[in-house]
């Protein structure tokens, strides 16, 4: 019975871990109930800026997010719920890609689906603690960090529409691709 047990777990974590499939619910939280390392961080970083905390929850976990606008940029920095620094994504127009890197990714797309039209384009940046805030101050560290693009896309596949979250590396390899689980609504519209 416990043989069948662990099988059973193993199998549920494993689908989970491999999905290709992707589901966030996000809730508003107020500051107090942000991790305070979260909390520190940001102060330091966005000071007198208004900060918007959430709450995430995906297939694979939680996490606490922070989402505040300076300098006519939209950032979004996700921790860990105890307040441990994951990542930072700017969104970006698709266009700012560095040219090289966002033929390869239009090639990309195009070979995936036939038709699609870009909904959001996100920078994200991972990397020490230290090395992510001289990027969200200086806008640029000579420190080693990975940048990423996270794309959002409305694409058909299979004759079928839907969306899709698209991560590729600085190179514009494809390193996963999940489709955004809707929202199902319960209420009938008269």
């Amino acid at each position: 019975m416990k043989k069948i047990l662990i099988v059973l777990i193993l199998t549920t974590c494993i689908n989970i871990g491999f999905s290709q499939e992707k589901y966030e619910k996000e809730a508003r939280i107020r500051a107090i109930e942000a991790p305070s390392k979260a909390k520190e961080f940001m102060d330091g970083v966005f000071i007198a800026n208004k900060i918007k905390w959430y709450a995430e929850e995906n297939l694979i976990g939680k996490a606490i997010e922070a989402k505040v606008k300076r300098n006519g940029k939209r950032y979004s920095i996700k921790f860990d719920t105890l307040g441990n620094l994951k990542d930072v994504e700017i969104a970006v127009d698709f266009n700012t890609i560095p040219e090289k890197t966002r033929i390869i990714i239009q090639g990309k797309l195009e070979s995936l689906f036939p038709t699609f039209k870009i909904q959001k384009t996100q920078v994200q940046f991972l990397g020490e603690e230290s090395v992510l805030r001289e990027l969200i101050v200086k806008g640029i560290t000579e420190h080693d960090h990975s940048t990423n693009y996270e794309i959002v896309i409305r694409g058909k596949k299979d004759r079928k529409v839907d969306y899709y979250e698209i991560l590729f590396n600085e190179q514009g390899d494809l390193l996963r691709k999940e489709r955004i689980i809707q929202k199902n609504t319960q209420r009938l519209i008269y």
